[in-house]
């Protein structure tokens, strides 16, 4: 029996038992015949969302970033043995894509057995520690709505898979993702967003789109709690992929952008320590037949983050973090790169801050996010702020600074991209 329903009947049992006392009236019976619906009551909202650029792009592309109308329509079923889930958006972009229907969840879901849960359908899948910031969640990202000022719930994108989980008796826990058909990242395209072309060393926006493999994919993690005393607990997981990129970071043998086959192994630990939470993940990126001299493979690399976050003041969270990306045999590589000058140093530092601040007994939220790399020399900014007038009404708005000494390093590169952005949201 799931939860909700327990509830419900629980709160109904001493009504229904109370009527005894009535006799055969039609209040008692109307308490005998309720029923309780499998049904969940629809939700969702209308967002109406614009988005500019601060200058004018090298590459030609227009001022407008973020044209977008968008509803949600959400709604679940709920009986003993199976549930499902159903949050799709209806949206129409004025930028680029036109009318879209976006299928963010349709599962079905049912236990199989005591310890095991069987999830089937298109869903979000994600894990790991970083804040905007992913080792081993090699599940498919949108980064044009991240860089475009949507929510960001809309970094994570949805995939088709089907995820089992095993929750074991002792601490530990298995889940296991089979997705039957790779699914890329909504990466940067050209479309909405320029970025640094090496042949022509600028700025260019040609509407890159590589077609995906074909092939599967495969992730698993091993997860549970550990004490590790002065009622202190520790959450650790280990986790594998078997897959690709989630970028077309690869040349195939026709010169043209490709996806490179990747496998990963990782694992992470969250642990409380003074007045916060610790964080650390390591996940080492093996890109399958790389040798270290075949020009048309990404480098092998190993991923180190670490983060702490906690409360400074009441209302104030403070969260920072300092990733590492360490490539493996770089000298070969880089030799045989056909522009060298415009590759990441062999370690690539990158630290992230991010200050919170509530008021207003939470309706209002004030948000720095803050990307710095020393080693690249660019930066992304990220303030925004946040206002919810009642339980209908809420809007958001924020800039996408970007920047660099460089265009070719990753943040240098989208500089002419920097916008601001407005979202008004009516929930129902």
């Amino acid at each position: 029996m799931s939860p909700r329903l327990a509830l419900m009947l629980a709160l109904f049992a001493p009504l229904a038992w109370a009527g005894d006392d009535w006799g055969d009236d039609e209040w008692g019976d109307n308490w005998e015949e309720a029923r309780i619906s499998p049904w969940q009551r629809p939700s969702g909202f209308i967002e109406l969302g614009a988005g500019y650029r601060l200058q004018s792009d090298g590459a030609g592309l227009p001022r407008q970033t973020l044209g977008e109308a968008r509803g949600r329509f959400e709604t679940g079923y709920r009986s003993d043995k199976i549930r499902g889930d159903l949050r799709a958006d209806l949206r129409y972009d004025d930028v680029v894509e036109g009318w879209q229907l976006d299928i963010r969840e349709l599962t079905i879901g049912f236990a199989a057995g005591d310890h095991t849960d069987i999830k089937v359908g298109r869903q979000v899948l994600t894990w790991g520690t970083g804040d905007f910031l992913f080792l081993n969640d090699l599940f498919p990202k949108d980064w044009q709505a991240f860089f475009s000022g949507l929510d960001d719930e809309y970094l994570k994108a949805p995939t088709n898979a089907i995820k089992v989980s095993y929750f074991g008796p002792g601490r530990a826990n298995l889940d296991l993702a089979w997705i039957p058909r790779f699914e890329s990242d909504n990466y940067l395209s050209g479309d909405r967003f320029s970025f640094y072309n090496p042949v022509i060393g600028g700025p260019v926006a040609p509407g890159l789109d590589v077609d995906e493999p074909s092939d599967d994919a495969l992730a698993a993690r091993i997860f549970g709690n550990a004490e590790v005393g002065n009622a202190r607990t520790l959450e650790w997981a280990v986790y594998g992929y078997w897959g690709y990129g989630g970028q077309p970071e690869a040349v195939d043998s026709q010169g043209r952008p490709d996806f490179a086959r990747l496998n990963s192994l990782g694992a992470s630990m969250v642990l409380p320590l003074g007045a916060g939470l610790f964080n650390l993940e390591g996940a080492w990126y093996d890109y399958k037949d790389q040798d270290g001299d075949n020009p048309r493979q990404p480098a092998d690399k190993l991923m180190l983050l670490a983060g702490y976050q906690q409360e400074l003041i009441t209302n104030l969270t403070l969260g920072v973090q300092y990733q590492l990306e360490h490539l493996r045999d770089y000298g070969q590589w880089r030799d045989v790169q056909p522009y060298p000058e415009t590759l990441a140093d062999q370690n690539r530092h990158l630290t992230t801050m991010r200050l919170d601040y509530r008021a207003m007994q939470e309706a209002l939220v004030l948000s720095l996010f803050a990307f710095y790399s020393p080693s690249d020399e660019d930066f992304y900014l990220r303030p925004q702020a946040s206002y919810r007038l009642d339980d209908n009404w809420s809007f958001a708005a924020g800039f996408n600074l970007l920047g660099g000494q460089e265009d070719h390093t990753f943040f240098g590169q989208l500089a002419d991209n920097s916008n601001g952005w407005l979202r008004v949201r009516y929930s129902y």
